[in-house]
């Protein structure tokens, strides 16, 4: 995993730590898939269902690297792994946007292993995906954003300084 946590913040490093430990004691067998994304591999994802076929549609809202925490080293996907090490997105569970209000609803209570994962990340400080409202959920996303209210307001202050000034607010 050392390469995969590599310009990741030292903060989520160790909360994936902790967080990998808590979901292997609680039997939720998987592992982090993804952690910093380069800008061109955050092109290749935003593509996906849109220029690229892909069965499951859209993969990410996410055009840019800076428009995703993941582009900051401020997020990792988390994904389960089958019985033979495989990684595995079956049993994602099936959610919904609400017409009338425009939100993005699931049934917690049909998958347990999500949820019980998302309340692993809480445990460490970490925003979970699967909350989401405003967006549809990703189940495998945990963030931490610090004092940031969006990806744009980091973005900014990485362009006027650098990433350690970014990183100095989580």
């Amino acid at each position: 995993m050392a390469e995969l946590v590599t310009g990741m913040h030292p903060k989520l490093v160790e909360a994936l730590s902790a967080f990998n430990a808590e979901a292997k004691a609680r039997n939720l067998i998987g592992a982090m898939h993804s952690g910093l994304r380069t800008e061109e591999e955050q092109q290749k994802l935003y593509a996906k269902g849109r220029t690229v076929p892909n069965p499951d549609g859209i993969v990410t809202n996410a055009k840019s690297a800076y428009d995703s925490w993941h582009g900051f080293g401020l997020a990792f996907d988390w994904v389960f792994k089958d019985p033979k090490g495989n990684w595995t997105w079956n049993g994602m569970p099936g959610v919904f946007k609400n017409e009338m209000t425009g939100l993005w609803k699931w049934n917690h209570e049909l998958d347990n292993k999500w949820h019980e994962l998302g309340k692993v990340g809480a445990m460490f400080g970490l925003e979970w995906g699967g909350y989401w409202e405003k967006f549809r959920p990703d189940f495998p996303h945990f963030q931490m954003r610090g004092i940031f209210n969006n990806t744009a307001e980091a973005k900014k202050l990485l362009l006027e300084n650098n990433i350690e000034a970014v990183w100095g607010l989580i």
